[in-house]
């Protein structure tokens, strides 16, 4: 993941499903990658396995493995995916590091979209689910609210006493916000989305580079790179950048082996 950069990728739902999203993007890379789908594998336990795709660089100058190759698994987030959905993406993609895959031996695998994409857009929902607390359609909301909790004990409200309570919770709920904004500004942060922002880039940085740890990246397309690979954050590859100058190994490492060489 990189930060910083603005992630291009469509917002979950945007495809029917994984066979739709690996399509689309297996056309975008068959650019510069040879593709080759589908490819068996056994795990150390013989268990077998297929990975969605196998992608080997076009002009293989420059990259710094002796036959470099990588996998792809595709994920296709929904717009209710769990958090524990997609860190299952992870373990199978850290499970897959070991396997065996046929014609290829041991591969790194990157998911594509990043399993963590939905921190950077969770700022984003936060502001509009602030906003909506103070619309007109949460005061109408509310007042529908008093209208019932007096029906539910025998009464009706008159339209004054509706009003007053609903406007009540209304100055509540901006006097929340408006604390929110005060302790943000406090911090240091433009804002209450600003800080929650910092804090989701913060986490999403810790969790990259874990998942880095693990020999699985993330494929995603970024504005002003283009289709990227990553690992722990950092450019393996780009569309408008080439190869990374940076002696990132694809293959996954063995024991406490580190990746740059």
């Amino acid at each position: 993941m990189r930060y910083g950069q603005k992630a291009l990728l469509p917002q979950p739902g945007t495809f029917p499903d994984e066979i739709a999203l690996a399509d689309f993007v297996l056309d975008k890379m068959d650019q510069w990658f040879h593709v080759e789908e589908q490819v068996p594998g056994r795990y150390w336990t013989g268990e077998e396995t297929r990975i969605d795709a196998v992608l080997r660089p076009r002009e293989p100058a420059g990259w710094h493995d002796e036959d470099p190759a990588f996998g792809i698994e595709f994920k296709n987030p929904a717009p209710n995916t769990s958090t524990g959905e997609r860190y299952g993406w992870v373990a199978q993609a850290a499970g897959y590091t070991h396997c065996q895959w046929e014609r290829y031996g041991r591969l790194g695998v990157f998911l594509c979209p990043s399993p963590l994409n939905w921190l950077l857009s969770r700022a984003d929902k936060i502001a509009n689910a602030r906003q909506q607390q103070i619309s007109p359609e949460k005061l109408e909301e509310e007042r529908q609210r008093v209208r019932e909790y007096g029906r539910r004990f025998g009464k009706e409200y008159s339209d004054a006493y509706v009003e007053s309570e609903a406007m009540l919770a209304h100055k509540r709920r901006l006097g929340e916000l408006t604390y929110e904004e005060f302790t943000a500004l406090a911090d240091g942060y433009a804002n209450a989305e600003a800080r929650e922002r910092e804090h989701d880039l913060r986490m999403a940085k810790e969790l990259t580079h874990l998942i880095g740890q693990l020999s699985v990246g993330e494929l995603m397309p970024y504005e002003g790179s283009g289709w990227t690979l990553t690992r722990s954050g950092t450019r393996l590859w780009s569309e408008h950048q080439g190869v990374s100058k940076i002696p990132y190994r694809l293959r996954p490492r063995i024991g406490s082996e580190r990746s740059r060489r």
